[in-house]
């Protein structure tokens, strides 16, 4: 057994839990972002006098960014590596935020949030990727799906300081306050977040000898005369692996399921707080509801996180899937009440984020090391196109006079098609998830 299984299968160090936690810092940064539009949108919409259709084009700005990130972008974490562009990554997306504070028409604030978008695109990808590999096998999907709350934690405090800031100082000065925060974690970063141990193993960089017994030293290890034995690879095997026996089939039913997981997340996410206003509610209500939806999402994912340990990780997903879709057509049928209406929307939450934590569990699992980021960055890519399609449709569907109970049925749709994939995914390669399938797939 080499040291990099033996840090696997033995206890988290301090150093591991403190580089999970940096990332769950990180993914808290990441929800603010990207979220933050769902809250500022009614006092935007107010000052511009936006159409409900120029409202979702603004909401899936920053979602289209994702996608271009995590397409692009992403797959440089498997060959330059997960610390580099994650620093780079924070670094683009505190200018994005800061742009987007000192923008004087929709055309400039859709830019700057697409590069925003830009930015925590391609960290979602590399994010969960580096948290896998830093927390033992025994904590790995515990860790994976516990860092994923920080986007609910995130959209919480946008929601707060929305609340706290706007009345006094304008929307502007969320951005302004969302800048400063990720330029702060950069600094941060950049002295605290540790490089990828498996990468430094599968791609052999300058001193990566030299760096990696500096971890295993944090860690309270002897260091090592030699890299472990690694298996370098190039992007163009990375995606190959992606088709290549029985993950053929795995990768386009993981792709399913994410998008129907986002499809139906940033709708509920990105249009909740402006359909509780539609629906009769104030302002403050509103934000109310998309702070309670936030923080449902924040217990969803933990909860996945707790249950992944004991149950498979595919069959406890489609399972959110399915209550996703009633907590959907229950919080339809009660906009009505507005604290029956409050309670349900940390249902809806709870089980839409609790779908794209438990994919993020599943894809890092079925891969092998040299293309993980490739594989979840490919996942994360494709699924932006329901993350990006969803509040757009929604925006014409309240032009067209829609009411808000029924665009929420509506969006029951993909929840179904997420639970009817990741179901089959259980089908295919049965019994285990373990890196060694994926492993054995590309041998």
């Amino acid at each position: 057994m080499n040291v990099l299984e033996q840090v696997r299968n033995s206890p988290m160090s301090r150093a591991q839990v403190q580089a999970v936690a940096l990332c769950l810092v990180m993914n808290v940064v990441d929800g603010f972002d990207l979220l933050v539009t769902s809250f500022v949108g009614p006092s935007v919409t107010k000052e511009w006098g936006l159409s409900p259709s120029s409202v979702g084009v603004l909401l899936s700005g920053g979602l289209a960014g994702m996608a271009v990130g995590a397409l692009f972008l992403a797959p440089f974490a498997d060959r330059i590596g997960r610390r580099r562009i994650t620093l780079a990554s924070l670094a683009l997306a505190s200018l994005g935020m800061l742009a987007a504070a000192f923008t004087q028409d929709l055309g400039q604030l859709l830019a700057a949030r697409v590069v925003t978008g830009v930015a925590v695109g391609t960290m979602a990808a590399s994010l969960p990727v580096l948290t896998s590999e830093y927390a033992n096998n025994r904590r790995k999907g515990l860790a994976v799906a516990l860092i994923t709350t920080g986007y609910g934690l995130g959209s919480v405090i946008a929601g707060l300081s929305t609340s706290v800031l706007v009345g006094s100082l304008g929307w502007r000065s969320v951005f302004v306050f969302g800048s400063l925060a990720t330029a702060v974690l950069f600094t941060v970063g950049l002295r605290f977040l540790p490089e990828s141990m498996d990468y430094l193993v599968a791609r052999r960089p300058h001193n990566a000898l030299e760096r990696f017994n500096r971890i295993l030293v944090s860690m309270g290890r002897e260091p090592v005369d030699e890299l472990p034995a690694g298996t370098p690879s190039s992007r163009k095997v990375a995606l190959e692996s992606l088709f290549r026996g029985g993950n053929a089939v795995r990768t386009v039913l993981v792709w399913l399921a994410f998008t129907a997981a986002q499809t139906a997340f940033y709708f509920a996410s990105s249009w909740t707080p402006t359909l509780l206003l539609k629906a009769g509610m104030s302002a403050q209500q509103g934000i109310s509801g998309g702070i309670l939806f936030s923080l449902g999402g924040i217990t969803g994912a933990a909860l996945l996180g707790l249950l992944a340990s004991r149950v498979e990780a595919r069959r406890l997903t489609a399972v959110y899937f399915c209550l996703g879709a009633v907590a959907l057509v229950l919080f339809s049928l009660s906009l009505g009440t507005l604290a029956v209406a409050l309670v349900v929307a940390v249902l809806v939450g709870l089980f839409l984020n609790g779908t794209i934590s438990g994919i993020n569990v599943i894809v890092p699992s079925i891969y092998p090391v040299e293309s993980r980021a490739t594989a979840l960055g490919m996942a994360v890519a494709v699924s932006r196109l329901g993350a990006v399609l969803a509040p757009l449709f929604a925006g014409y569907l309240v032009q067209a006079g829609w009411e808000p109970g029924s665009m929420y049925q509506v969006f029951t749709i993909p929840a179904l098609v997420g639970a009817a994939a990741t179901f089959l995914l259980t089908r295919f390669g049965r019994g285990t998830s373990r890196p060694v399938v994926a492993e054995q797939a590309v041998a």
